[in-house]
C-alpha cells in the first residue's frame, strides 16, 4: 500500500512537469526547490533507511529472531527482567516485542543494532536467576543456606544440572546477605513467575525453621539540651 502511493504520487508529479515542459515554461527556476526539496527528504528518510538497512542486518546475521527472549536494557545482573520481552517477528523498519503484559513494542531496528541488548536465549536456552536473601544475624547462615537449596527441590522449571547453589555474599548493617542461584530452559515461559514459585517456597521453610528475615532499623539517640542553652 505505501509504494502504491508512493508510486502514485510520483507519476503524478512527473505529469505536471512533463505537462509544464510542454507548455513552454521555463523549469531552470525550479532547480533550486527541487534541489532543496530533494536535501529535505534526505534528511527525512535518513533514519528509515538507516532502520531499514539494520533490518537487513538483523536477518542476515540472524543475532535476534523471532521466539528470542531480549532484554532492553542494556545491563542485566540476573535479579531483574526490566524492558523483558518475546520477540514476535523482524519487519522491515522495526522488530516487534510482545512483554510480560501482553503489549507488543515496535522496536526500531537501528536501536538493536547500535545499542545493548540481552538475548536470553541467543545460543543457549538455559538461563541462570539470582534471589537474594537476607537473614538475621541471630540465626544459623549455614542452615539458612541449606533450606534455600531446599527450596528448590520440587520445583519442575528448576534445572538439576548445573544445579542450584546458595551463597554467603557478604555481611550487612541489616542482616546477612545470601544468594540463591539456580538455572531454567525455559525463559518464555516467564522468569518471574518461577522466582515467585521459589520465594514462596522459601519463605515456608524459613518459617518452619525459624529463620528471621530481618527488615531494616535505625536507632534515633535523644539527647537534652544543656540548661544554659535556654
Amino acid at each position: 500500500i505505501g509504494l502504491a502511493k508512493f508510486a502514485n504520487a510520483f507519476l503524478i508529479g512527473l505529469s505536471i512537469l512533463m505537462g509544464l515542459n510542454a507548455a513552454g515554461v521555463d523549469l531552470t527556476a525550479l532547480t533550486v526547490l527541487t534541489g532543496a526539496i530533494g536535501l529535505g527528504l534526505g534528511f527525512g528518510l535518513q533514519s528509515i533507511a538507516a532502520n531499514f538497512v539494520s533490518g537487513f542486518v538483523l536477518l542476515m546475521d540472524r543475532s535476534i529472531k523471532p521466539g528470542d527472549v531480549i532484554s532492553l536494557s542494556g545491563q542485566n545482573n540476573g535479579t531483574t527482567t526490566e524492558n523483558f520481552g518475546w520477540v514476535q517477528e523482524l519487519r522491515g523498519r522495526y522488530v516487534v516485542v510482545r512483554d510480560r503484559d501482553g503489549v507488543e513494542m515496535l522496536v526500531p531496528n537501528q536501536q538493536l543494532i547500535s545499542n545493548a541488548v540481552i538475548n536470553w536465549s541467543y545460543t543457549d536456552p538455559r538461563i541462570r536467576l539470582k534471589l537474594p536473601v537476607r537473614v538475621s544475624y541471630a540465626d544459623d547462615p549455614e542452615l539458612a543456606l541449606k533450606i534455600l537449596l531446599t527450596a528448590c527441590e520440587g520445583q519442575s522449571r528448576v534445572l538439576h544440572e548445573p544445579a542450584p547453589a546458595s551463597r554467603l555474599m557478604h555481611f550487612g548493617d541489616s542482616g546477612i546477605e545470601l544468594e540463591l542461584r539456580f538455572w531454567i530452559s525455559d525463559p518464555q515461559e516467564g522468569v518471574n513467575n518461577v522466582r515467585s514459585l521459589v520465594n514462596r517456597a522459601i519463605w515456608r521453610l524459613f518459617k518452619e525453621h525459624g529463620i528471621t528475615i530481618p527488615v531494616a532499623q535505625r536507632e534515633i539517640v535523644m539527647r537534652s539540651a544543656p540548661p544554659d542553652l535556654d
